[in-house]
Formats: structure tokens, C-alpha cells, sequence
């Protein structure tokens, strides 16, 4: 892997993204309207809704914004940048930049969720080291499928049948850890679960990596 490379990659696809501003905002703005509605029609969130709601949140408003990660330039320019960069370096900054990317998006979507209804976190550093954790899961699936997506000619069927699926795992950990760090659960072996959603990563990203070469080429 060329960190050079790798390094250029991510700086095009800011750039990209600096020339499209205006779907950048409409993401950010979706995630912010849709906290807004959600305090609009509970007025109190509890502590479980809360845990639920924003990463309901999260994965929609991430869905959006990186399944298009191999969809917003023409097959022929990535035929084009086949002859440039080796296909791991491509894919790791594609996965770099849309983990930073939704990590934005959930700081936007904590800072709404915390205006509107409060912290109820206990356990800061479980919190957001699972958080963490989930959000590279869920930008390794996301980007996969935009991957395979992109390959069968941006069907976008084809991303929700095997996004959500993918990403449910993730979820379901992600849930159980937000849980215990609002203290809405005791379970004195949360960090097995941390450890079990870091290994899920090392999975999907291992495969991702295995599988990314052959299909830029279809």
C-alpha cells in the first residue's frame, strides 16, 4: 500500500465532495431535520429511545451519503484510475474518507440529539469507543456495497438488499453497548462485545479487501 497514493485518493475525494456542496449540506440538514421531528413528536426522549433513535438516525443519513461513494464518477474514470493506483490503495482511501465522513455526521447528529433532549451517557469512554467501533463497521459495509453496487451499473436495489442485512450485526452490538453506556443495562462483560464488534470489523474489512481487486475490474 502506497500512503502517497492512498494520501491523493482521499485529497480527490475531498474535493469531489468541496465541488458538490450542496448534497453535502443536504445530508447534514436531512440528519438535523429528521432529530428535530423526532423531539417534535416525542417532546421527551428517554434514555432507550435515545439509544435507539440515534443510530436509526445514523444509519439512514449514512446510507445516503456513502452508498454513492463509486456511483458519482462514470465507470470510464475509474477504468482511468485503474491504470493510476493499485486497487487496495483506492479502496482503503475511499473507506478513510467516508469514515471520517459519517463520524462528522454523528458528531452533527449527537450535538442535535444532545440540544434537543440531552446526554444521558454515563460511560463516555464505552460509548464512544464502541461508537467508534460500529461506525468504521458500518462504512466498511457501505462502501462494499457501493463497490458491488457500482459494478452492476448503480442498481440501487441491490444496495438496500445487502446493506441492511450486512450491517444488522453491527447494529445489534452497537444497541447493547449504547445501552450498557446509558446504564440502562448491567452486563459486566461489555467489553466481550466491544471485542466481538472490532472482530466483525476485521472481517468485513479483510473480505473487502479480498474482493475489491476483481470487481473494479467488471
Amino acid at each position: 500500500m502506497n500512503i502517497i497514493k492512498v494520501k491523493d485518493i482521499f485529497i480527490k475525494e475531498l474535493s469531489i465532495e468541496y465541488r458538490q456542496k450542496f448534497a453535502l449540506g443536504g445530508i447534514f440538514l436531512f440528519a438535523a431535520t429528521v432529530v428535530f421531528l423526532i423531539f417534535k413528536s416525542f417532546n421527551n426522549i428517554n434514555p432507550r429511545e435515545w439509544t435507539i433513535l440515534i443510530w436509526i438516525i445514523m444509519l439512514f443519513a449514512g446510507l445516503n451519503a456513502v452508498v454513492k461513494s463509486f456511483l458519482q464518477e462514470k465507470k470510464e474514470t475509474y477504468l482511468y484510475y485503474y491504470t493510476l493506483f493499485d486497487p487496495i490503495d483506492m479502496i482503503v482511501a475511499k473507506l478513510a474518507y467516508n469514515f471520517i465522513f459519517l463520524c462528522s455526521l454523528f458528531a452533527i447528529i449527537l450535538i442535535f440529539m444532545g440540544l434537543f433532549s440531552g446526554f444521558p451517557v454515563k460511560d463516555w469512554t464505552l460509548f464512544f469507543s464502541g461508537s467508534a467501533l460500529g461506525i468504521l463497521g458500518i462504512s466498511i459495509v457501505f462502501t462494499f456495497v457501493s463497490v458491488i453496487s457500482a459494478s452492476e451499473n448503480g442498481n440501487s436495489t441491490l444496495m438496500s438488499i445487502l446493506a441492511l442485512p450486512l450491517v444488522l450485526p453491527i447494529l445489534l452490538l452497537l444497541l447493547k453497548i449504547s445501552a450498557v453506556s446509558v446504564r440502562l443495562l448491567t452486563d459486566t462483560a461489555i467489553m466481550e462485545d466491544v471485542w466481538l464488534l472490532m472482530g466483525v470489523d476485521c472481517i468485513l474489512l479483510g473480505a473487502m479487501i479480498l474482493l475489491f481487486p476483481a470487481l473494479w475490474r467488471l
